[in-house]
C-alpha cells in the first residue's frame, strides 16, 4: 500500500513535465524568432546583391566603325576596372530578331540596319553604385568608337537610397527584437528553475557544492535549449516551404547552417540562462525563495 508521504510524486513530476513543456515551447518561438530576424537579413543581403550583380551598362558604337574598330573599342571596355563581362550585339542579328517579333520587315523598307553596334556590359559587383556606375560611364564614353552609353541611372539611384534610408530603422526593430526575444528566453528559465528552487536550498543544506547545484540545471537547459533549437527549425523549414514560389530553390548548405546555428544557439542560451537563474537562489535568503 502506497504511504501518504509518496502520493506527491506524480503531481510533482505532473508539474516539473509541464513546465518543461511550456519552457521548450517559449524556447522555441524565441529561437523561432531570432531564426527569422536572422533569415531577413541573410535575404536582404542577397537581394542587395543580386541587384549589384544584375547591373547592366548599354555601349552604343559608331555605326561606320570597321570589325576591326569594333574588337578594339570592346577590348578597350573590357579592361575597364569596371567591367565584369561584355557581349557584342550585332546590328543585322538584333535587327532579324526584332523584324521577327513584330512580324514585319523594316529594314527593306529603310534600306538599312538601322540599329548602331551594341555592346552589353556586365558591371563588377563592387563597382554597382550611382558614383561608381557614373565614372565608370564617363571613362568608357572616352573609347575610341563609342557614340553613348545608356543605364538606368534614375532608378538605381532610387533603389540604392530607399535601401540606405530602410536600412537603419529595420536594423534598429531586429535589435530591439532580438533584445526582447532574449529577456522572453531568460523569464522562461527562470520560472523553470524558479520551480525548484527548494530543491536547490535542499541540496545546499545537505551539503552540495555550487558546481554540483548548477551541473544539473545546465545540462538540462542545453538539452531543452537544443531541442528548443530543432523545434524552431522545423517551423522554419515550413514558412521557408510556403515561400518557396517567391524565393526559387535554395542552397542546402543554408539548411544545415540554419539547423546547427539555432541549435547551438538554443543549447548555449539554455545552459547559460540556466546558470545564472541557478546563481540567483544559491545566494539568496531563505525568507526570499516563498
Amino acid at each position: 500500500m502506497v504511504g501518504p508521504s509518496q502520493r506527491p510524486k506524480p503531481r510533482a513530476s505532473r508539474a516539473q513535465l509541464t513546465t518543461q513543456f511550456t519552457t521548450v515551447v517559449g524556447m522555441s518561438l524565441t529561437l523561432f524568432m531570432v531564426g527569422m530576424l536572422g533569415m531577413a537579413a541573410w535575404f536582404g543581403h542577397w537581394a542587395s546583391l543580386q541587384l549589384q550583380q544584375h547591373v547592366h551598362l548599354q555601349v552604343h558604337l559608331q555605326r561606320e566603325l570597321s570589325q576591326a574598330q569594333i574588337d578594339g573599342a570592346r577590348l578597350a571596355v573590357t579592361a575597364d576596372p569596371a567591367v565584369a563581362q561584355t557581349t557584342y550585339l550585332d546590328p543585322a542579328d538584333a535587327a532579324a530578331q526584332l523584324e521577327q517579333e513584330l512580324g514585319e520587315s523594316f529594314v527593306e523598307f529603310l534600306g538599312y540596319v538601322p540599329l548602331p553596334p551594341v555592346i552589353d556590359v556586365m558591371v563588377r559587383p563592387d563597382h554597382a553604385q550611382p558614383e561608381s556606375l557614373a565614372q565608370a560611364a564617363s571613362r568608357i564614353e572616352g573609347v575610341q568608337g563609342v557614340s553613348e552609353v545608356v543605364w538606368n541611372a534614375g532608378l538605381l539611384q532610387s533603389i540604392h537610397d530607399t535601401l540606405g534610408a530602410w536600412f537603419p530603422a529595420l536594423a534598429s526593430v531586429c535589435a530591439v527584437s532580438l533584445l526582447v526575444a532574449l529577456a522572453l528566453l531568460n523569464n522562461t528559465i527562470r520560472l523553470t528553475v524558479f520551480a525548484r528552487r527548494f530543491l536547490i536550498r535542499n541540496m545546499q543544506l545537505v551539503g552540495a557544492k555550487p558546481g554540483m547545484i548548477r551541473r544539473p540545471f545546465i545540462a538540462q537547459g542545453l538539452v531543452l535549449g537544443v531541442g528548443s533549437g530543432l523545434l524552431a527549425f522545423a517551423a522554419m523549414m515550413g514558412m521557408l516551404a510556403l515561400l518557396k514560389a517567391q524565393m526559387g530553390a535554395l542552397d542546402p548548405a543554408i539548411f544545415g547552417l540554419l539547423a546547427g546555428g539555432l541549435m547551438s544557439l538554443g543549447g548555449v542560451l539554455g545552459a547559460g540562462f540556466s546558470g545564472v537563474a541557478v546563481n540567483r537562489y544559491l545566494h539568496a535568503d531563505l525568507s526570499k525563495l516563498h
